[in-house]
């Protein structure tokens, strides 16, 4: 499921709510990771109103900081599916 799609429906009856999560993401690559990892979440359909990003020429790894429009279920799930593209490293809830 993508967050394009209508969030899924509850027991009761309800549409589970999206809430604004938070996500640190450490990436390889440089800009070219940062960017495949960008293209990666808009083709996977999610909603992400906020997406910066901390790139150090001769650094290892690049930190991303974004928000991501999800329900608490579909947070486990955004998580392992971005852990699964090549160059990243973690995947973290942000407080």
């Amino acid at each position: 499921m993508t967050t394009l799609q209508p969030a899924p429906t509850l027991p009761s009856g309800r549409r589970a709510s999206r809430l604004p999560r938070p996500f640190t993401i450490l990436t390889t690559g440089g800009m070219t990771g940062v960017m495949d990892l960008a293209s990666a979440l808009c083709s996977f359909g999610y909603r992400v109103p906020d997406f910066s990003v901390d790139v150090h020429e001769g650094v290892s790894c690049s930190c991303i900081n974004c928000t991501v429009a999800l329900t608490s279920l579909e947070c486990a799930e955004f998580a392992d599916r971005v852990r699964t593209l090549p160059g990243v490293l973690s995947v973290e809830p942000s407080c």
